[in-house]
């Protein structure tokens, strides 16, 4: 495969997820900082701050963060940047991953064109998370899983593992700064759920109780849910060995360094957390990992 086609395809998927997971922590924590406003200003101005910083993204109106093309960090931007890589190699994704990711480019565009209300960006946010499931599904049962499956799911999951790791960081500092009466703290951690659409699956797994251990045990650490830590740096250490048997010599480092960020996660626990520094410096150390990954897999296989 092309350096350059491997390349769009994983930015591709970076991107995509960059769009869809910072519009449902978006529309998450918009609900709560509209619910909490009245109640406490501060708590609520604290959250939807420390939100941003976790999306890296500008304090701006939420509709520019959404909907404003010259706005380099705009979920707008983010869905362009993904379109013109899947442009690039249209050759290699199916002609209906193409339609699917155009149809949202297309329909965010003309969200921009009626004016810029409430109402326009609410909707573009669900759209965007709901193209993300659309997207998901037409990529699994048209793409064979080959080179370049590798690549667009390896930068999918570089991308979730990051969101996740930076985003639970936030949660655990802010709490960390102002622990909060016991109510108050359900209602942010069910938000901290809502933001990774864990909370049905939250619920199956503990009826009976919201709170900081079980919320941040769930994310970080169960097997079984697509969108927690372990989940996640496991599917791409996977990938990476996958990649690394079709290229056993140049694919050796990428594989390892998945697999040592994996392993780590893999043989963590939340008691382990608590007892050094209550997540901060392993989340830290998860996201130095990851990032190695993603350097040695674009020194290794693009024109960097």
């Amino acid at each position: 495969m092309l350096s350059r086609v491997a390349e769009a395809l994983y930015w591709m998927g970076r991107y995509l997820e960059r769009a869809e997971h910072s519009a449902r922590v978006l529309e998450a924590m918009r609900d709560l900082r509209l619910d909490l406003y009245e109640v406490d200003r501060e708590v609520a101005e604290e959250q939807w701050q420390g939100a941003l910083q976790a999306l890296s993204l500008p304090a701006l109106p939420l509709e520019r963060l959404v909907l404003d093309p010259a706005e380099a960090n705009s979920l707008l931007c983010a869905m362009s940047r993904a379109r013109e890589n899947a442009r690039q190699v249209r050759e290699v994704i199916s002609p209906e991953m193409w339609e699917q990711l155009n149809q949202q480019y297309w329909s965010l565009r003309e969200a921009m064109g009626r004016g810029i209300h409430e109402s326009v960006v609410a909707e573009a946010l669900t759209g965007i998370v709901s193209s993300g499931f659309l997207w998901d599904g037409v990529t699994d049962a048209t793409m064979i899983r080959g080179e370049g499956w590798f690549f667009l799911k390896l930068g999918k999951f570089v991308e979730r593992i990051d969101n996740i790791a930076r985003l639970v960081s936030a949660r655990l500092e802010s709490h960390g700064r102002h622990p909060r009466d016991a109510s108050g703290e359900n209602v942010q951690w069910l938000t901290l759920l809502k933001s990774f659409d864990a909370l049905d699956a939250y619920r199956k797994a503990h009826p009976k109780r919201v709170d900081r251990r079980a919320v941040v045990e769930f994310l970080l650490f169960e097997n079984e849910f697509p969108r927690t830590l372990r989940y996640s740096t496991n599917t791409a250490a996977d990938l990476a060995k996958r990649l690394m048997r079709l290229h056993p010599q140049s694919g050796r480092g990428v594989e390892r360094d998945f697999g040592k960020v994996a392993a780590r996660v893999e043989y963590t626990d939340f008691d382990s957390l608590e007892e050094s520094s209550g997540g901060g410096q392993f989340l830290h150390e998860v996201l130095l990992g990851v990032n190695a990954g993603s350097a040695c897999l674009q020194k290794t296989f693009f024109l960097c």
